[in-house]
């Protein structure tokens, strides 16, 4: 089959990378979870809890600085001089360079302090320290209009990261011969890295630039990390609270689907850049009217397919995983609720006017919301409260980022069809009420 790399463009190349890249983590679960049934007595659910628990320590590590970081680049990369933009990648990669190095630091002393599979704990460390820089190179060809070989980059670096990490345990090695594996692959990743900055980039350290450009990444940084970190707070509390057959559960069950996280937070991100360009130019008006008919068509199909996944979660969890994981599609059904607030994109609008200093007080006030309800719901209904108190946080994050920009004078209704949206979200809570009563067949 011919593959269409004329139709790839800046709106699609970014959404079909992060597919390649939430699909890479979504197979890799379903591909765990099967080779937990194959070898159950020598693995069990063990396997999955102790390679979730790696992942839960290095994204919470990493989680914020990284979408801070490339949430800025795209605006910032569009507004600098033509001169400055072969520095401001150098840079860029230099932050990541950094945080990176703190980040292992940070999950050495975990898994020292945990006292639990403390060599998994280095090794990883290692390879969060060289793979992450390496995420540079996603919006280096974003960036230079190299949308073939984005989407090349990711199906070659994701198939190998599926195949060293999986094969290893189907054949009955260790964890540590996976993570080994994923190393010689961060290895490789991180001096092509090199050799493509070398080519594209400038090669000079610029505290100008670096200064500056943390000064616009540093709010969406602390807003990302307080608005996240509660769900990582309530993993680790789930991981010592309750069973290690729960924990693995839980983490299956709370995540989205990949597609919608992708196409909603790309869609975000691209446009960011659009604003900033457009606004410049004086064409505010404009950009805020495409994100709106974005948005729409994105919603006209999201939505719909949101209320179906409601209703078949229960086989795709039956299938995909196993039994001991069924119960978990209850809570990502709770999860898909985020629909909601995902398809209301203020915080795109502030970041394109450059306004992203707000962020702090608006996250401060999100993090004290979702701690109390996340505590008061985990007590009324258990593992499920945590799901519903991160649906009702993020709506109410929302509603505060669309004040915010009514007060610079940008009306909720110029970047959101708003009847199109309310009808959609309520149908979709309809729809969510009667998958919690209605008995599927076949189960």
């Amino acid at each position: 089959m011919q593959i269409p790399w004329d139709k790839l463009n800046k709106f699609n190349s970014l959404q079909v990378f992060q597919f390649l890249r939430f699909g890479t983590f979504f197979l890799i679960s379903i591909l765990l979870a099967k080779v937990a049934i194959l070898y159950q007595h020598e693995y069990g659910l063990r396997l999955i809890s102790q390679y979730e628990n790696l992942m839960l320590v290095s994204s919470s590590s990493t989680f914020f600085w990284v979408a801070a970081i490339g949430n800025t680049l795209i605006p910032y990369y569009n507004n600098a001089d033509e001169n400055d933009k072969g520095k401001v990648l150098f840079n860029t990669f230099i932050l990541l360079l950094v945080f990176s190095l703190i980040a292992a630091v940070v999950i050495i002393i975990i898994g020292y302090v945990s006292g639990k599979n403390q060599n998994l704990f280095q090794m990883f460390s290692i390879v969060v320290l060289l793979n992450t820089p390496t995420y540079i190179v996603d919006y280096l060809f974003y960036l230079k209009g190299k949308y073939k070989s984005l989407i090349i980059w990711g199906i070659v670096t994701f198939l190998a990261q599926i195949l060293l990490l999986c094969l290893p345990l189907y054949y009955k090695q260790s964890l540590n011969l996976a993570i080994n594996l994923l190393l010689v692959l961060a290895l490789i990743k991180f001096n092509y890295t090199i050799i493509l900055l070398m080519k594209y980039g400038t090669i000079t350290v610029q505290k100008k630039i670096t200064f500056d450009f943390m000064k616009k990444a540093t709010p969406v940084m602390f807003s990302i990390l307080l608005a996240g970190s509660m769900e990582y707070i309530n993993s680790y509390i789930v991981e010592f609270k309750f069973s290690d057959e729960e924990f693995a559960m839980y983490r299956y069950g709370a995540r989205e689907l990949p597609i919608f996280l992708i196409l909603a937070n790309t869609l975000s991100s691209v446009y960011s850049g659009e604003i900033a360009k457009l606004n410049t130019a004086g064409s505010l008006e404009v950009g805020l009217n495409n994100l709106k008919n974005s948005s729409r068509k994105l919603m006209r199909w999201l939505f719909p397919s949101t209320i179906l996944l409601m209703f078949l979660s229960p086989y795709m969890f039956k299938y995909a995983y196993n039994t001991e994981l069924t119960e978990g599609h209850k809570i990502f059904n709770i999860y898909l609720l985020l629909i909601i607030s995902r398809m209301v994109y203020p915080q795109t609008v502030i970041m394109g006017i450059m306004k992203s200093r707000i962020f702090y007080l608006i996250s401060s006030n999100y993090l004290i919301i979702y701690c109390v309800l996340s505590f008061w719901f985990l007590s009324l209904f258990g593992l499920n409260g945590i799901a519903y108190a991160t649906v009702v946080a993020y709506i109410v994050e929302k509603i505060m980022l669309a004040i915010y920009c009514k007060m610079q004078g940008i009306n909720y209704n110029q970047y959101t069809p708003v009847l199109e949206h309310a009808v959609y979200s309520v149908i979709t809570l309809v729809a969510y009420y009667f998958s919690t009563i209605v008995e599927m067949p076949f189960l």
